[in-house]
């Protein structure tokens, strides 16, 4: 199969074919809160650069469910062509002014410093609080999730 015809759900189920995986949590993921940069996030994320995300606890909808441990995602290119998959290796939900320095770090963006981590995260998930007519504060839960890189298209 030609992985540059391959859509999503064609790349998944070669994915699964190839690992002899018959069941397992899995959802089509992107950066669309940050669109500007999103296509530079998945390439830092294919580098190896970026092995760490964080979300804003109550910004998933009473029908989402919270990632957990194990779970893939494929990650998507902002045209929507699938860049890679990747594990959930690590989930914790922590208020956001317990988020760590080592977490900032893994997320690999900035200089990776948690004051970078702070200052950009306040700022997005203040912006999702008020679209959702919420508020924001430093003791607000975050998701942070550590992830491993185990596929990537062949080209």
């Amino acid at each position: 199969m030609d992985i540059l015809k391959m859509d999503a759900t064609e790349y998944w189920e070669d994915f699964m074919n190839r690992n002899q995986i018959q069941h397992a949590n899995f959802e089509t993921w992107s950066f669309t809160d940050r669109p500007n940069s999103a296509d530079m996030l998945v390439e830092m994320v294919v580098r190896g650069q970026k092995t760490a995300y964080s979300s804003w606890f109550d910004f998933y909808d009473a029908d989402q469910v919270v990632p957990t441990v194990g779970d893939y995602r494929m990650i998507l290119r902002q045209n929507g062509d699938p860049a890679g998959i990747v594990q959930l290796k690590v989930v914790e939900i922590v208020p956001f002014k317990w988020v760590s320095q080592e977490h900032a770090y893994l997320e690999g963006e900035g200089n990776r410093s948690l004051k970078y981590w702070r200052q950009l995260h306040k700022q997005l998930f203040r912006k999702q609080a008020k679209f959702r007519g919420k508020s924001f504060s430093l003791e607000s839960p975050v998701i942070c999730e550590v992830f491993e890189v185990i596929d990537l298209p062949q080209i």
